[in-house]
């Protein structure tokens, strides 16, 4: 999968529209406290609050508990911090040798050990009890993982060092950020190599995630205010109890859902036979406040969902947040027709907001399996799913959509053309990849359905071994709306409705191929 990028260019450029809220008054200030590990992630945790919050870190290496005590009043100044994230533990537990000519002078073998667990309790107090003096809400980091041969230190003494720091904490009353058991669950490509305490970019970035969520815990007035539009689908509920309710299962931290604007499309039943009863719910059980226009409800909020079961009314409803200057998820289907999503794609370069849509099958822990799975060479793949039919829309932008997403992300772009064979139960669409991959969807119609992506290696065939839900995706949503950067770029997603149009094409012909560029061009691409 790729990662987000925490350095968007585009991230400059709507910043300072983010969460007017805060924008109204100073920003809230954080200060960053913590050894290497806390350098890595500072800059995706600086780039995730941009426009949000002021995030500040000490200079250099925090090292150990000795060293806090001897800077602390220097890394502390005159200044007010309304949250401290701080750390201390690795450079604790870690033994030193003066001869040994390892980095850092590592040795766990004839060296000596930096701090016990007695002096670390001491010092740690005593660190609090300054940090407390400051009236900023403190949250305190756990030490993370020790791997196994690291040279300096010994696995399973960071387990030690956190029981010792968690009694600290619970005397002082301090959240804990639990880095240690994140970080244990890390596969090995994360860590910098065998053995070594540090991570790669992608996790640190992780890192960083959690350190977001802690601190905006503390401070909620940075969690992004989210404007629904279209209250005509199961979505809008199950987004927003994941997103509003913390005691959900599959709580979402980092937005909210606070303002919606109804809409609903009366020629659909799926749409106008609902819309009232999910509109009662936002309004009754979560407290969303609606507004009589779109223009209206984006002066309320800092991020936009379009939720709009229709993708006919997407383009028109979407103009006035891209005018708003308010980064904005678009639900499946991103438009009505592969016109309409080209224009938005367009719209959303010209007014330089970030725009994004997804199925949530993109998401789901068995498709990034086989995505990532080791499997030789890709030679090609196989999704299937529910592709049930609406008039009013190309037949696999409704609802064989999702399918078809999955196909993507094992497959990726590239796709030449397209051939589809149809009945009234099913459907067969092949796409042809510029580089030879072949991708099958089989939509299912009017019998048992299910989801399930199969992929297709020179060194071995990987298949689906379970499903998922909304909740990765909206975690997705999250990180998108932090950094301003789609995890997906905009110009996938054209193709990805541009193989569907294609295929619809090959049906109106009677199932012969069709070129992808064909049906771009005739759209406006």
């Amino acid at each position: 999968m790729k990662p987000f990028c925490a350095f968007s260019v585009l991230l400059v450029a709507w910043a300072s529209c983010l969460c007017a809220s805060v924008q109204a008054g100073e920003p809230p200030r954080v200060l960053l406290i913590g050894d290497s590990i806390s350098m890595g992630y500072t800059p995706f945790v600086k780039a995730m609050f941009q426009g949000r919050a002021e995030v500040q870190r000490i200079p250099g290496n925090g090292e150990h508990t000795g060293t806090g005590l001897r800077k602390i009043d220097a890394w502390l100044g005159d200044q007010k911090w309304d949250v401290i994230h701080f750390n201390w533990g690795l450079w604790d537990l870690c033994y030193r040798n003066p001869e040994s000519k390892n980095q850092g002078q590592r040795d766990k073998e004839n060296g000596k050990l930096t701090h016990s667990l007695e002096v670390y309790e001491a010092n740690l107090d005593q660190l609090v009890r300054r940090l407390k003096e400051t009236g900023a809400k403190l949250i305190w980091a756990n030490t993370t993982y020790v791997p196994e041969n690291e040279l300096g230190r010994i696995q399973g003494d960071e387990v030690k060092y956190n029981e010792v720091a968690a009694k600290v904490m619970k005397r002082h009353g301090v959240a804990t950020n639990d880095l240690r058991s994140l970080t244990a669950s890390f596969p090995a490509d994360l860590f910098v190599g065998p053995g070594d305490v540090h991570y790669v970019a992608e996790g640190y970035r992780q890192l960083g995630v959690q350190v977001v969520n802690a601190i905006e815990a503390k401070l909620p007035e940075t969690i992004f205010k989210v404007g629904m539009i279209g209250l005509d689908t199961s979505h809008v509920t199950a987004f927003t109890s994941r997103f509003n309710d913390p005691n959900h299962a599959d709580h979402v931290p980092g937005a909210r859902v606070t303002a919606a604007f109804k809409g609903g499309s009366p020629d659909i039943p799926s749409s106008a036979d609902r819309v009232e009863n999910f509109t009662k719910t936002l309004t009754g059980e979560f407290g969303v406040t609606l507004y009589n226009s779109i223009e209206e409800m984006c002066r309320h909020v800092d991020v936009v969902m379009l939720e709009s079961v229709d993708g006919r009314p997407h383009l028109e409803q979407v103009i006035p947040v891209f005018e708003a200057g308010l980064p904005v998820f678009i639900d499946k289907p991103v438009a009505g027709s592969l016109k309409d999503a080209i224009e938005i794609h367009k719209l959303s370069k010209k007014h330089g907001v970030p725009c994004w849509s997804s199925s949530s099958l993109r998401y789901y822990p068995g498709v990034v399996e086989v995505a990532e799975a080791a499997k030789g060479k890709l030679k090609g793949a196989i999704s299937y799913g529910p592709a049930s039919l609406e008039p009013n829309h190309p037949d696999f932008f409704w609802y064989g959509i999702h399918p078809t997403e999955a196909l993507f992300t094992v497959m990726g772009p590239g796709v030449k053309s397209v051939t589809r064979t149809f009945t009234p139960d099913h459907d067969v669409i092949t796409g042809i990849w510029e580089d030879g991959k072949v991708g099958v969807v089989y939509g299912i119609r009017n019998s048992k359905a299910a989801y399930q992506v199969t992929a297709f290696g020179t060194d071995k065939i990987v298949e689906q071994k379970q499903g998922g839900n909304y909740t990765p995706m909206l975690r997705e949503v999250v990180q998108f709306f932090r950094t301003g950067e789609a995890p997906v770029p905009m110009e996938e997603t054209i193709e990805i409705y541009a193989f569907m149009e294609a295929a619809d094409e090959s049906k109106r012909r009677g199932g012969i191929p069709v070129s992808l560029q064909e049906v771009l061009k005739a759209n406006g691409w």
